[in-house]
């Protein structure tokens, strides 16, 4: 590129409508954006001579490629030839010869993308003719997000974690995916502080959505990326509360692996500080419960079990609400029934089993089989097959039950208890024989959001 004295570049342009056009504002975004694709890139932003360069238009030749890759994530749809080439503002031809595209490198960013967190496979959905009214919003939105539209944003994500306990999971993955890349797009512009952080919160409470999503899909790695990134949005925004969600969501992972002392050494740094009630913690000390009672303390199960019981007593009736963000009465009983089903106390499963079921909403679609797996795991340890294979069998065989990944895990758990064969299991295994579990090498697939 020659020189182009007295021109500005597309790239000054547009960091002075984000107010980054200094130096030190400009290196605080450009690093936040260098961690998101590499580790090894942090620290690579360019120095006061070089950045003055850029805005000028004073370069021979293109920036390094890591320079390269950094500025085209933090300008989406820009090349780099077009942000350092001059801006005319009447012309939508920079004057610079675009490049064409190597698909080879086009194929690898993608991939790269997938990986990160963020937005991933929203990408795909990008040129959707459902994408476009959310786009040109978010143009309208550029500068300073609406009132409305943060409410819209804010009410969208509470009622996905709703419906999540309603419908599998993996069916509502688009529409979580276009709210987060319509949050990314309103972050890439420079908001008021307030809005600022309320999109952050929801870019947060989305990503644990996604979380939530993908471990039901049996994909753990996928499902702790996306938990992570909620904790680095929540800690942005100083969120402790949502922090703390997405930390219960993570101890899904080892709870469903069968590693209670995994996460007993993630949750009880956290429980060992606690103060204040919140359903958040309620959750934790219910996972602690579970891990105490796989293996085998009662003692502790039963600390822990009493401590999220009077938590979620304390807690403001505002944040128990339902679905995936919150933990409610029912589910704290369930884990009561599982701990105690663990601890093979017959009679109490049996007693919690029953307040639990009445609780719950009988159209949910995994906790009320969890249930039932847990008490008919109690009643194989006491000898009662029978009924055990009755319940087990009704439980999966329920129109309302999403074969997710824990109800598969929980199913097989209760096959593992009985007899290889036998006429009294034979109804059970034809049912579990109709089930299988999500497919780790495949993720769900995407489709618009339905109207």
């Amino acid at each position: 590129m020659g020189a182009m004295s007295g021109r500005q570049t597309l790239l000054k342009v547009l960091l002075m409508k984000r107010h980054q056009e200094s130096h030190r504002a400009f290196c605080l975004e450009y690093e936040k954006v260098a961690r998101s694709i590499d580790r090894s890139l942090i620290g690579s932003s360019p120095s006061r001579e070089a950045f003055g360069r850029w805005l000028k238009g004073h370069l021979k030749t293109k920036p390094q490629a890591d320079h390269c890759r950094v500025l085209e994530r933090m300008f989406p749809g820009h090349a780099v030839a077009e942000l350092l080439a001059p801006y005319d503002p009447g012309s939508n031809n920079s004057g610079v010869p675009q490049t064409p595209p190597n698909p080879r490198e086009a194929a690898t960013n993608r991939r790269e993308v997938f990986q990160l967190g963020a937005t991933t496979m929203a990408l795909g959905l990008a040129e959707s003719l459902w994408r476009g009214p959310d786009l040109f919003e978010q143009a309208l939105d550029a500068s300073n997000v609406g009132e409305a539209r943060l409410h819209f944003l804010e009410s969208q994500v509470d009622r996905l974690a709703e419906r999540m306990e309603k419908v599998p999971p993996a069916s509502l993955l688009s529409e979580t995916l276009l709210c987060l890349a319509s949050v990314r797009e309103l972050l890439g512009h420079r908001q008021p502080t307030e809005s600022q952080r309320r999109l952050v919160r929801v870019g947060a409470k989305l990503s644990i959505v996604v979380g939530v999503t993908m471990f039901c899909a049996n994909q753990f790695a996928l499902a702790r990326r996306w938990y992570t990134a909620a904790t680095r949005a929540a800690d942005e925004a100083g969120d402790r509360y949502i922090s703390d969600l997405a930390l219960s969501s993570t101890l899904l992972i080892p709870t469903y692996s069968g590693d209670a002392r995994g996460a007993l050494a993630l949750v009880t740094p956290r429980l060992e500080q606690v103060v204040g009630a919140t359903p958040a913690i309620a959750w934790m000390w219910g996972f602690a419960a579970l891990a105490h009672a796989s293996l085998g303390d009662r003692a502790a199960f039963e600390r822990a079990i009493s401590r999220s019981r009077t938590t979620l007593d304390r807690c403001e009736p505002a944040l128990q609400q339902p679905g995936a963000l919150s933990f409610q009465r029912e589910r704290q009983m369930f884990y009561e029934t599982r701990g105690r089903a663990d601890l093979g106390d017959l009679e109490g499963t049996a007693e919690v089993a029953t307040r639990a079921l009445a609780a719950y909403d009988p159209t949910d679609n995994a906790d009320p089989a969890l249930v039932r797996f847990a008490y008919a795991c109690a009643l194989v340890k006491a000898g009662e097959v029978e009924e055990a294979c009755r319940i087990a069998t009704a439980a999966i065989r329920d129109p309302y039950t999403c074969h997710s990944h824990v109800v598969v895990v929980r199913a097989h758990e209760f096959d593992a208890l009985l007899a290889p064969s036998g006429s009294v299991t034979a109804d059970w295994r034809e049912a579990l024989s109709e089930v299988r579990a999500p497919d780790p090498t495949t993720l769900p697939p995407l489709s618009p959001p339905r109207t």
